[in-house]
């Protein structure tokens, strides 16, 4: 019974993740109604199954899960770092997925914290792909950047050889106090690297976002869903393109990373793989 109803939410994961995904690649946005069918599905099934098993558990730990991803999606959009839909597409993400029950799992952390580390490590990946492909689109902003960085190259030496400082005294005084040494040398000999690449690559994201990831356009080409520049990342109603364009001239709006594909992928990550992190670091 665990198995089928894990493949009923896994088959409502992929076809609502997949559809966001395919919408906002197409159209920027996708309808508020589909995150919170999804939740509203999930548990839905685990209420029944709950119900038909006596373990109320199945429902209670989606719930638990559930809000807690939610929590951090509002988090991130009040912090302005996506729009309110992604936030409850991570809760659906929780709702739908609080546990590996009917899928094998191969992890040092729980299924939660695995699936979240994955999320944001899809994400990463996905965005730094993402802005790549766009500035090549724009060769006279990957010049901008390198101007840019020029001026702040010192900074950014100091930053990394500061980090790698205090990172090899740390894996030094745990050498020397617990006798314990990190389970992938090669993980650890390129953290230099890694630290580096972090601090280029947030300086060229905050870069693309103020000069690339925005257009001004007539009020007359405003269309709900757009995102203004300013304030808090939400989209426009019908209702205030209506305002605006009675207002007329023209309007600064978002363009963001589309970052709903990164929920499909992400799940599928986790199914089929389980805990990445653990794998890189060869707990697994």
């Amino acid at each position: 019974m665990i198995v089928m109803i894990e493949w009923i939410l896994a088959a409502i994961g992929i076809a609502g993740f997949g559809l966001a995904g395919y919408w906002d690649l197409k159209s920027t946005e996708f309808p508020d109604w589909l995150p919170y069918s999804m939740i509203i599905l999930a548990l839905a099934v685990r209420s029944v199954f709950a119900w038909l098993s006596s373990d109320w558990g199945i429902l209670t730990s989606s719930i638990l899960v559930g809000v807690a991803f939610l929590a951090v999606g509002l988090a991130m959009y009040f912090a302005r770092q996506w729009g309110d839909g992604d936030a409850w597409l991570l809760g659906a993400l929780g709702f739908l997925f609080p546990n590996p029950s009917g899928f094998a799992y191969f992890g040092f952390f729980p299924f939660p914290v695995a699936m979240l580390f994955n999320f944001f490590l899809v994400a990463f990946i996905y965005i730094i792909a993402y802005s790549v492909v766009l500035s090549l689109t724009r060769p006279d902003v990957y010049r901008g950047f390198i101007r840019s960085f020029r001026r702040e190259y010192k900074g950014a030496v100091m930053l990394v050889g500061g980090t790698t400082a205090a990172y090899l005294i740390f894996l030094v005084t745990m050498f020397l106090s617990f006798r314990l040494a990190p389970p992938s040398p090669l993980l650890a000999a390129s953290f230099p690297a890694l630290i580096a690449f972090i601090v280029v690559f947030s300086r060229y994201g905050m870069y693309i976002e103020k000069n690339l990831f925005k257009r001004r356009i007539p009020v007359s080409r405003l269309r709900a869903g757009d995102v203004p520049v300013g304030g808090k990342w939400r989209v426009l109603r019908p209702a205030e393109v209506k305002a605006l364009k009675r207002r007329g001239g023209h309007v600064w709006i978002k363009e963001g990373v589309r970052f709903a594909p990164v929920f499909v992928i992400a799940l599928v990550v986790t199914l089929l793989f389980g805990d990445v992190f653990s794998l890189l670091l060869g707990f697994v």
